[in-house]
């Protein structure tokens, strides 16, 4: 019996052990916004977030919904796609429950919420008009 993983084309295999040290490199690639049906106020959207490395590009990506002015939030925490193979210590491929809550955490330590609030002030003329009115804000020292 083969014990060999086929995996797609593009994936990249990543040790559960060196995913604290992989969130600090990946970095925004793109945002995309859904915008809302007639009547619907709500903007949602899909982000990526990359680390490239010589040769292919690990990826991870989320649907996002902003749910109030300024709070954008993960439509599903546990939906989260990408094209890595996470490994245990023992360089075998984790259960899909674990990979899951493992990504998940990984979206968490990511500061993503910036990327996308600037995206949808850029994607809403309404909202660049909104946020040239308001005033800067001040330092505490001011």
């Amino acid at each position: 019996m083969s014990t060999l993983i086929k995996l797609p084309e593009g994936s990249v295999c990543w040790p559960v052990a060196a995913l604290s040290s992989a969130a600090q490199d990946i970095r925004h690639a793109q945002t995309h916004l859904h915008h809302p049906r007639a009547g619907d106020r709500s903007i949602g959207g899909v982000t990526r977030w990359e680390r490239c490395y010589a040769d292919v590009s690990a990826w991870v990506e989320w649907d996002w919904v902003e749910i109030g002015e300024g709070t954008v939030v993960q439509v599903d925490p546990l939906n989260v796609r990408s094209n890595v193979l996470l490994l245990d210590e023992r360089g075998r491929p984790l259960l899909s429950s674990r990979r899951r809550a493992t990504l998940a955490t990984l979206v968490y330590l990511l500061p993503w919420q910036g990327p996308v609030l600037d995206r949808i002030r850029l994607g809403e003329p309404s909202r660049r008009v909104a946020a040239a009115a308001r005033p800067a804000s001040r330092g505490l020292n001011a």
